[in-house]
């Protein structure tokens, strides 16, 4: 009697806490339909990964998983690791199969591998900077900065804007955009294609990310000026502010040409959090 080989099984793990972790997400999905996907952030549980599976590890630095052991080695054997976190790149050996690029956010660099590899045979070579790529195949950085690369518009702008490149203003209007509604699965489907629904989608949530951040900031100029306060420390003068959430769009209106940075604090109930 023959005996029938079961298929191995596919693991994603993703980061949970931002768009380009949920990119990385939705690109797995769309490529390897059948894969059970992870989602992590740091101080999370271990995952629990069969030894004889396929894993994927996308926009996630290792060692902070537990799934590294002692020796600096990966303790799965069948992992792809798809990464942009510089200090992990340098800690961990070249010789983990998958595609890392300082520079580069984890979608990006995830498209370009399941699209221009076939993403189930670890690979062997390496570039500085681009560990095991397949030599003449995988995009280097400057191929991203110059915007040559075969990619959706959705993942150009998410990935942008993940390392604060600020030349497109449509990168922060477009996380808007994706903060303005549930994404459904239509919504994804249109966002990674690269023809007209990809298009279509990407400027109707730019238009809502456009009109969100109007609210927004005429809300936080609100904030900024009744609460916002000048502070020094280590010999810069910062606007600060304790609230709830806090970024870049909560300072606009508070900032004056003595500020060198922005000081967002806030209590969460076991200590204090400060950005």
């Amino acid at each position: 009697m023959t005996k029938i080989k079961t298929p191995m099984k596919t693991y994603v793990i993703y980061h949970s806490a931002d768009f380009d972790g949920i990119f990385c997400r939705e690109i797995a999905r769309k490529f390897l339909p059948d894969a059970e996907l992870i989602g992590w952030n740091y101080g999370d549980d271990t995952p629990k990964i069969p030894d004889n599976a396929r894993l994927y590890m996308l926009d996630i630095s290792i060692g902070d998983t537990g799934l590294i052991n002692q020796d600096g080695l990966m303790d799965h054997p069948n992992l792809i690791w798809i990464d942009h976190h510089k200090s992990a790149i340098e800690k961990f050996p070249p010789t983990i199969p998958g595609y890392r690029i300082d520079g580069v956010a984890a979608c990006r660099l995830a498209w370009q591998w399941f699209t221009l590899v076939d993403g189930n045979t670890p690979r062997t070579g390496s570039e500085i900077g681009i560990p095991i790529r397949p030599a003449g195949v995988l995009p280097m950085i400057q191929d991203y900065k110059e915007r040559t690369v075969n990619e959706p518009w959705a993942v150009r702008l998410a990935g942008e804007y993940d390392i604060w490149d600020k030349r497109d203003d449509n990168a922060e209007l477009f996380q808007h955009g994706l903060r303005s509604e549930e994404l459904y699965p239509n919504t994804w489907d249109a966002l990674l294609s690269t023809g007209v629904g990809d298009e279509g989608t990407v400027a109707r949530l730019l238009n809502q990310g456009r009109a969100l951040q109007y609210a927004r900031t005429k809300e936080n100029a609100s904030i900024i000026k009744e609460i916002g306060f000048t502070i020094q420390w280590e010999g810069m003068t910062f606007l600060a502010c304790n609230a709830a959430r806090y970024n870049s769009l909560l300072f606009t209106e508070g900032m004056t040409p003595d500020h060198d940075a922005c000081f967002g604090f806030k209590w969460t109930g076991k200590d204090w959090s400060v950005s």
